[in-house]
């Protein structure tokens, strides 16, 4: 596939570097020529400097024949406009990185499409979506999407008084729970394993279960003993896009929110915007008797949503010391990807590069891959593949397709069909296998699918 990149800050190196392994023809294209420093070195991808809203400089990066338009950079009008141009030149899709849906008005006949854009994201929504998604389920650290919507992959940490802990894989299919969901992997004292029936779950493992949202759903409140928080309070660090998309929904489902800004200008801004019964305080959340004040000891959660990495990790920390029930933090240089997972006193943290490219990989549907940065210290990956008609695992049972070791089927998707893979599964034509595999095995398995 031809795929044209405008961008090459974080997120379009990363999208990049994660689509040439499935060896699509890319190119990046961005104003400035020192963002191609990095990318030279790593990446066997095309490069041109120019501004992308300029005709010449998408036709010398090969608009007139591309297959999809990546307009991911920094600059919203500037992704607009290259896909209005994307569109007269017939490109096949553009998708579009926008930072808020108010860009569009469907009221006014404004929408995405009138811009030219077949699809779209926005890094603050994605953020807010999933940071929600955590915060249902004290033990869920992660969420993840695909291109069945009625599909979900849910990272949960093994608490003390978890009543999985000591049970294996055959217990709990013995005690009815599993259904047809999927332990796809479990990250164990930073080890990646691939459990199998006779695994048994301890205390502090990292599970990753697949399957059907409402039956991963139905095992975290009946196997896992969880229940979504009501009247609770959540504390905010930062008064941000992002905060005020937070408030919004966690007021919706009933729970007492506290933003902090230290800031005082925006903090009187912010509190414009909130209901009257909305806690918004000017103060530092980094600095403790700000959080005592709060009411940090008695919170639900704090999710650290300011600009500046360093702070939200600080402020997350002391938050957890200090009695937090759970901590999420946000950052958005790519060096914390991998840090923050190592990172013991921080529950859960969300990157808005990764959020930004797994949001682009979805909205590419199947043959894409999501980032989940535990996994990611692993140099492992979940990927969709598609089961091409040259395929040799057509009317092949699982057991016998021959897939690598280090190759774990977690879900199949047969038209809006959700499967859990066993070993009497037949794979079939044009069926989307979801697998966690290794970067080392990525490239061995794709003629898997191929054929």
């Amino acid at each position: 596939m031809k795929i044209v990149v405008i961008g090459a800050g974080e997120l379009g190196q990363m999208l990049a570097e994660r689509m040439s392994v499935s060896r699509h023809d890319i190119v990046l294209v961005d104003r400035e020529k020192s963002e191609f420093a990095q990318v030279r070195d790593k990446l066997d991808v095309g490069m041109v400097t120019g501004d992308a809203t300029n005709v010449s400089v998408l036709k010398r990066a090969g608009i007139l024949n591309a297959d999809l338009l990546l307009a991911v950079s920094g600059d919203q009008p500037s992704n607009m406009l290259a896909c209005q141009l994307a569109r007269h030149f017939h490109c096949g899709c553009a998708i579009c990185r926008v930072y808020s849906s108010t860009v569009f008005s469907a009221a006014d006949g404004v929408g995405p499409e009138f811009f030219g854009i077949d699809k779209w994201f926005s890094s603050p929504e994605e953020c807010h979506k999933h940071i929600m998604e955590v915060l249902r389920y004290q033990c869920v650290l992660e969420q993840m999407e695909f291109s069945n919507p009625e599909a979900t992959m849910v990272a949960a940490r093994l608490g003390d008084n978890s009543p999985l802990a000591g049970k294996s894989l055959k217990d709990l299919d013995a005690d009815g729970l599993m259904g047809d969901i999927r332990f796809a992997a479990l990250v164990r004292n930073r080890q990646l394993k691939f459990p199998h029936g006779d695994s048994k779950l301890m205390v502090g493992d990292r599970i990753y279960i697949a399957g059907r949202r409402n039956s991963v759903e139905a095992f975290l409140v009946n196997g896992c003993g969880q229940q979504p928080p009501t009247g609770r309070l959540v504390i905010i660090g930062g008064a941000t896009m992002l905060t005020e998309l937070l408030v919004k929904s966690l007021q919706k489902i009933g729970m007492q929110v506290c933003v902090i800004e230290s800031d005082a200008e925006r903090q009187e801004e912010f509190l414009g915007k909130m209901p009257s019964h909305v806690d918004v305080r000017n103060g530092d959340p980094t600095n403790s008797d700000v959080l005592e004040e709060a009411g940090i000891r008695d919170c639900y959660a704090y999710i650290g949503a300011e600009l500046e990495d360093e702070r939200n990790i600080l402020s997350c920390i002391l938050a957890k010391r200090m009695g937090a029930g759970k901590v999420v933090t946000v950052t958005h240089k790519p060096e914390y990807i991998s840090m923050v997972p190592e990172m013991e006193l921080i529950d859960c943290g969300f990157n808005s590069t990764v959020e930004s490219a797994n949001a682009v990989f979805r909205l590419m549907n199947s043959g894409t891959i999501r980032i989940d940065s535990n996994l990611q210290a692993f140099h492992a990956y979940l990927t969709e593949f598609r089961i091409q008609p040259t395929s040799r695992l057509i009317g092949k049972r699982v057991s016998d397709a021959k897939i690598p070791h280090d190759v774990v089927l977690a879900m199949i998707f047969r038209d809006k069909e959700v499967i859990t893979p066993v070993g009497d599964t037949i794979l079939d034509n044009g069926d989307v296998v979801v697998a966690i595999v290794t970067a080392d095995a990525e490239a061995a398995v794709l003629p898997y699918f191929k054929g």
